[in-house]
């Protein structure tokens, strides 16, 4: 078995797009396509693709669309103003939705057989995603919590006295800002911990939960313990929800101690989340192991 990483580009929007696809010579055809969504900034994630099924067990075809004007091998440092003007939810929605649509070969799924994997804020664009298009199957997120708003994450680490929520900002100074944003929910310029007002505005207030209760795809969501990007609480929120709905076929793994990268120290969880998925999509649900959340 050989498996190949593959750069192709695709027209979007009237847009040159780079897009990648990384899959194994021995996929069976009929097994479910997964489409990749990656999380913030302008880093070139292509670059880091590979290592995230590098203990994937299953037959592999995974596609993964790049964001726009973000520069090949790119760190990801400093990005450009014109990534910036097209950094925003929903963008990255309308973007994946016409991926998916128009990709010669994702083109020809039928319904409810696409896999939709997001991590970080990726898992915030592809709740979203799920909900709008009938090619997707199933449902993972990692490191992107679930059942609270950004805003309300931002708060809950600041009551925590987690910096740089409680120092330098506050609990005050948050608040301020979050009445700043809303009021100027278009700007490039006026910046807040390092995204223009214009992405906050498209990301701080939106409920997931909302968008979560109406699916009735399977769904795999995981966190780390320790996780200083989104709390953890907010993972907790989202599996209380489907503890109460148990018509919903939902399954929550919280890594103990892990951070949001599922890692502690040497451990890297997100190879274990990866063989979770593996079995969601291959409907071998009994190979889930259990990490009880406290």
């Amino acid at each position: 078995m050989a498996r190949l990483f593959e750069e192709t580009e695709i027209i979007l929007s009237g847009e040159k797009r780079r897009y990648y696809r990384l899959y194994d010579t021995t996929f069976v055809v009929g097994m479910p396509v997964m489409v990749l969504i990656n999380g913030s900034g302008c880093q070139d994630f292509s670059i880091r693709l590979a290592s995230f099924f590098s203990h994937y067990s299953f037959p592999l075809n995974v596609y993964y669309l790049e964001k726009p004007y973000v520069l090949k091998d790119a760190d990801g440092r400093v990005c450009s103003h014109a990534f910036y003007r097209m950094d925003y939810l929903e963008k990255r929605i309308a973007d994946t939705l016409a991926f998916i649509d128009e990709e010669p070969v994702l083109s020809e799924l039928p319904k409810h057989s696409v896999a939709l994997l997001g991590f970080s804020e990726g898992g915030t664009v592809a709740v979203q995603v799920a909900s709008q298009s009938h090619k997707i199957g199933w449902l993972a997120t990692a490191g992107s919590g679930g059942g609270m708003s950004q805003s309300e994450e931002f708060l809950l680490f600041a009551e925590k006295g987690i910096p740089p929520y409680s120092q330098p900002y506050s609990k005050d100074i948050l608040l301020k800002e979050y009445a700043a944003i809303q009021r100027y929910p278009n700007s490039l310029e006026k910046v807040f911990f390092g995204h223009p007002y214009r992405y906050w505005s498209s990301y701080l207030f939106f409920n997931p939960l909302e968008i979560y209760a109406k699916l009735t795809i399977p769904i795999l969501s995981a966190m780390g313990e320790l996780d200083d990007c989104v709390p953890v609480e907010s993972g907790r929120v989202l599996q209380k929800y489907f503890l109460e709905h148990r018509n919903k076929h939902f399954t929550y793994i919280e890594y103990p101690g892990a951070n949001h990268r599922l890692e502690i120290n040497e451990q890297q969880y997100v190879h274990d989340f990866m063989q979770q998925f593996c079995a969601l999509v291959n409907k071998k649900c009994h190979a889930f192991k259990t990490y009880e959340g406290k």
